[in-house]
């Protein structure tokens, strides 16, 4: 393992400490959280931020070489350079943990500044992340108290390695201390620090992001939440336990209000895994939202917990959008494979409910998953055009390196020791090694099928289907949908619908979403003219 770093200790006090925050592409909320614990306890903060304009595999536009042209890691340097900071922080989620790694290492080459990784890919797997000569510290699970200590005993002469939370190297060995208890009373955390993001990028100020509870009921073998709940509870992570928790209403409204007259946001998107998990919490919550903020919002609901009330209640308190996740009409690979307990009958009422309501819905589905047979994706169209409304949002399973489905797909012999190893570093979908029941081209023609449900009219879909048509279609159409509809809706309002993306990011009208891209291009070209003349 390699030594430890040249400065883990300042040899002078500081009054206060510079934290340089690493993110990339889209709003970090859990980043805003850990900023504002550090400006509160007096520590200065400045963020990283790489919009990798032509390269996110989220993104509308994807070209490699405009992708080089507008790289930003001169301009990322310089800000290290500039802003001198004392500590490093990476946000890494399993998908951008070779962006991460490769910055970490150009910042490592030009200063020899500690670097710390936290979020679910270096929780999930920690040893393999600490190892890197780029990485000096991880910290696992709920970081913002972790990192705070973390900041002041690299403020002091002598530093601590007893920090819960924390991995570290000393002398070349590994230092791995426990979690410490999770963060039961929310409303005690600093309301997120938003400016981070807005100062960088002027495309996050069209809404914000909010969050009104912690953890989740479920543990998903796919979900991040079954690491986040093993590291805290074992295999008892699911059900109410205090993994999940709940800001008071009250807290989360006087968030809202402040950020209103702050920002004058157009919409909000709640990150909760379940906004409606507690009736008697989201009456409150509608009630108050409805009188005081007022203002379109989208938000995530567990199937499980759609009713004809919660419905209503979402309705009144003007939810615009809303996401659940299905992943497959197979009860059996529900159930044994993604560990979700409901029955397709309530699948086919909540859809029901929902499509009555008239909120604009998303539905995740899942492809690829272990055990999954062409019969299973035959019903899984039946059972969509007998239930029609949402918007399918039908993508990959991927496998996340730590995450339960990892072992069941082992142990089905999906993946191997060599794919073991490369989930390490980035995540990858099932289409690329589980070709025994169903080959990737076939998924892809059933990708494609359940996609037209979105554009087609239900007539036309049934004819597509019945007339086998959809054999033919090209793997590019998936695409082509992407890139085509942003520029062919119209409608006035600011709100953007499901087909236009979930994101905040996305933008509704073609004005709006081509200012969003050249304030980009033409800010890249200032930093580069501004290069070139000093």
């Amino acid at each position: 393992m390699p030594s430890a770093p040249k400065r883990y200790v300042y040899a002078r006090l500081k009054s206060e400490m510079r934290v340089l925050f690493a993110y990339c592409s889209y709003e970090g909320q859990g980043i805003e959280y850990l900023s504002a614990v550090l400006k509160k306890a007096g520590h200065e903060t400045r963020l990283l931020y790489d919009p990798r304009l032509f390269e996110d595999p989220e993104g509308i536009h994807r070209h490699r070489t405009l992708a080089k042209i507008f790289d930003q890691r001169r301009q990322m340097l310089r800000l290290v350079k500039d802003f001198s900071p004392d500590l490093v922080a990476f946000s890494v989620v399993s998908a951008d943990y070779v962006w991460a790694g490769r910055t970490a290492g150009l910042i490592k080459e030009w200063n020899d500044v500690p670097i710390v990784f936290g979020n679910i890919h270096p929780t999930a797997i920690p040893e393999t992340v600490i190892r890197n000569d780029f990485v000096d510290f991880v910290i696992l699970g709920e970081g913002e108290y972790a990192l705070l200590d973390l900041v002041e005993s690299l403020q002091e002469r002598k530093f601590d390695y007893r920090i819960p939370n924390l991995y570290a190297k000393r002398n070349g060995d590994l230092v791995a201390n426990p979690p410490r208890p999770l963060i039961q009373d929310l409303d005690s955390l600093p309301f997120p620090d938003r400016d981070l993001f807005r100062r960088e990028a002027r495309h996050f100020e069209i809404g914000i992001m909010a969050l009104g509870r912690r953890g989740c009921k479920n543990a998903c073998t796919y979900c991040s939440n079954s690491v986040r709940g093993r590291l805290y509870f074992g295999d008892k992570c699911q059900g109410d336990t205090p993994y999940l928790r709940r800001r008071s209403v009250d807290n989360l409204i006087t968030e809202l209000r402040e950020a209103k007259a702050k920002y004058d946001f157009r919409l909000v998107r709640f990150n909760d895994d379940d906004l409606a998990e507690s009736e008697p919490w989201l009456r409150e919550f509608s009630g108050k939202y409805r009188r005081e903020i007022g203002v379109p919002y989208k938000c995530f609901i567990n199937l499980e917990s759609i009713s004809e009330t919660t419905v209503n209640l979402l309705k009144e308190s003007n939810c615009r959008d809303i996401r659940i996740g299905v992943q497959s009409i197979n009860p059996e690979i529900r159930k044994n494979v993604l560990r979700r307990y409901y029955s397709n009958e309530q699948v086919a009422q909540a859809v029901g409910l929902l499509r009555e309501s008239g909120i604009p819905f998303l539905i995740d589905h899942l492809l690829g998953i272990p055990g999954q047979t062409e019969k299973d994706l035959a019903d899984t169209v039946k059972f969509y055009l007998d239930h029609p409304g949402g918007f399918l949002n039908v993508y990959w399973l991927l496998y996340f390196a730590g995450h339960d489905i990892v072992g069941i797909a082992r142990d089905q012999g999906i993946i191997t020791k060599k794919y073991l190893k490369e989930l390490e570093i980035s995540p990858f979908s099932g289409t690329n090694i589980d070709r025994d029941l169903i080959h990737p081209r076939r998924l892809f023609k059933y990708q494609n099928l359940m996609w037209c449900f979105n554009y087609l009219p239900l007539f036309l879909t049934r004819f597509v289907l019945r007339s086998g048509i959809f054999r033919f279609f090209p793997s590019f159409s998936l695409n082509l949908y992407r890139r085509i509809r942003l520029f062919l809706r119209s409608r006035e309002d600011c709100f953007p619908h499901p087909r236009d993306g979930f994101e905040l990011i996305h933008l509704r009208r073609r004005r709006e979403y081509l200012e969003h891209v050249f304030l980009k291009i033409k800010r890249l070209l200032y930093f580069s003219w501004l290069r070139r003349e000093k």
